[in-house]
This record gives C-alpha cells, structure tokens and sequence, in this order.
C-alpha cells in the first residue's frame, strides 16, 4: 500500500495490455514505438474485449490486442479518428 491507503498492484497482478501499453509509452517517448498513436490497449481475451473494440472503432482508434502472452495484434480502423 502506498502512504494515502491505496494499494499498489505489482506486475504480477497487471494485465498484459497494461504491461504492453507502458512499453509502448516507453518507446513513444524514445520516438520508436511499433504501435500507431492514440491505439486502445485491449486483452484480447477479457470479457469486454469485444465492447472496447467497438467503442475504439466508433472512434476512428487503432487497437492493439494483447494476448496473456504479452503478443500483440494491431488493428486500423476503415476510418481516421475526429
């Protein structure tokens, strides 16, 4: 737990498109990130998936989807986001 009361999760405990994003945050700031800007992070195999994916395609959003085992799959939407 931190000093205010909330707890902390460890990497265990963090999905793999969190893991994935984070490095992809990384290498953004490098200026060397595979993955197209503004992608929705998404586990492929969450029970939400297939909701995020439809509301980051009516977006215009790229999505990349993480499987558990931390590969990835990016998907264009037919239309640029706003």
């Amino acid at each position: 737990m931190t000093e205010d009361g909330k707890s902390v999760r460890t990497d265990a405990e963090r999905s793999a498109a969190a893991k994935v994003m984070d490095e992809a945050i990384d290498l953004a700031i490098e200026g060397r990130s595979p993955y197209p800007e503004k992608a929705a992070f998404i586990d492929a195999y969450a029970p939400s998936a297939g909701h995020a994916i439809e509301r980051a395609a009516d977006q215009g959003l790229p999505v990349v989807l993480v499987s558990a085992d931390g590969s990835t799959r990016v998907l264009r939407p037919d239309r640029p986001a706003p």
